[in-house]
């Protein structure tokens, strides 16, 4: 039996952001978590001490970060000073915002309307600003975006009904739809080296690769995470299946949140009553560990070795690598003393029978 292990015993250090975390980005030496109330905060990896904080109008719905933080929540894009955390400037884009990216010389950002009587997104706005805060154009279109990055000078958008599939934006603001097979929304997506991969609510994934376009059929189950490179995939959806490129498929109660790969194994967070995070072998997914937590996880994110976690209930766990391996494998071994232990009790209690 695997032995399992409370998240918190195994974090380097443990911060609280009083409401859900929906946003973790690594950056240098800091962690820039924003949260559901509009609370931004930076942490110094090395020390867990805060570096800064700052409260804007909630949600935060995404963060992007160059010569600048910009960060789009509620209905607006805010930029923020990256060393010191004073906010620049604020501009208003009405809506409910959505995503941010930045390439060299502007800033691009989405904000979807929702319609109350309809219960229902019906229109977005992409929004292309100057890094002085200028407008330089805004076009609409119909469908909300579940996936946002930049390909060559371009924006790339996976979308839902009415159209589905990605639409294309130049630098000009000119759009153009690409219709994929089977017409199903898109749930989420991830950029790889040469291209992206996108999830779609019918359990597909289209895998974009130099142009070319690969659509594979997963379960027919909306697709909840993914994560990829460009030797390797895996993916997770809403029944708690797990499928990997390397031929292997795990099956689980409850609904796949967070996928990471770090140091060949797949950390993949699922939320059921007991909300465990499961390190699977990366090469033929068994499971090695097992951690639990007393809140649901949102968001897993990771870059050398270092591992960012955040949960509903505000709090976001920082841990290291090396030092998870380490006190995984020491309880792994205290375990296997205690079995022992027990086998050479019973054992005795047989002999003086």
């Amino acid at each position: 039996m695997i032995q399992s292990h409370k998240l918190e015993d195994l974090a380097s250090f443990v911060r609280d952001l009083e409401s859900e975390c929906t946003c973790l980005v690594f950056h240098n030496n800091a962690l820039i978590a924003g949260s559901k109330k509009g609370k931004i905060v930076a942490w110094d990896i090395n020390d867990g001490r805060e570096l800064w904080n700052l409260k804007v109008d909630g949600p935060i719905s995404d963060i992007e970060i160059s010569d600048r933080i910009y960060l789009t929540a509620s209905a607006e894009l805010h930029a923020i000073e990256i060393t010191s955390g004073k906010l620049e400037w604020t501009k208003d884009i009405g809506g409910s915002s959505d995503f941010v990216k930045v390439d060299k010389d502007t800033i691009w950002v989405t904000s979807s309307l929702y319609e109350i009587e309809v219960q229902d997104y019906t229109e977005t706005t992409l929004f292309q600003f100057e890094k002085n805060s200028k407008l330089i154009k805004s076009i609409n279109f119909e469908e909300k975006p579940w996936f946002m990055v930049m390909q060559e000078d371009n924006v790339v958008l996976g979308v839902g009904r009415p159209r589905c599939g990605y639409l294309i934006v130049n630098k000009k603001c000119e759009i153009s739809h690409k219709a994929i097979e089977g017409n199903s929304p898109i749930t989420l997506g991830v950029e790889t080296d040469s291209g992206f991969l996108l999830g779609h609510s019918d359990g597909k994934i289209t895998e974009v690769k130099d142009k070319t376009e690969k659509i594979m059929q997963f379960e027919e189950s909306p697709i909840t995470s993914i994560l990829a490179n460009e030797e390797f995939w895996c993916l997770g959806n809403d029944k708690g299946s797990i499928l990997s490129s390397k031929n292997w498929e795990k099956n689980f109660e409850g609904r796949i949140d967070c996928l990471i790969d770090e140091r060949n194994m797949i950390w993949s967070a699922i939320s059921t009553n007991k909300n465990n995070i499961y390190l699977l072998n990366k090469d033929d997914g068994e499971i090695k560990f097992i951690t639990n937590h007393d809140s649901r996880i949102r968001l897993m994110k990771n870059r050398d070795g270092k591992i960012a976690i955040s949960d509903s209930g505000g709090k976001v766990i920082f841990l290291e690598e090396e030092i998870v391996s380490r006190r995984l494998n020491d309880g792994k071994k205290v375990s296997n003393d205690s079995e022992k232990r027990d086998l050479l009790k019973k054992r005795l209690r047989a002999l003086r029978k």
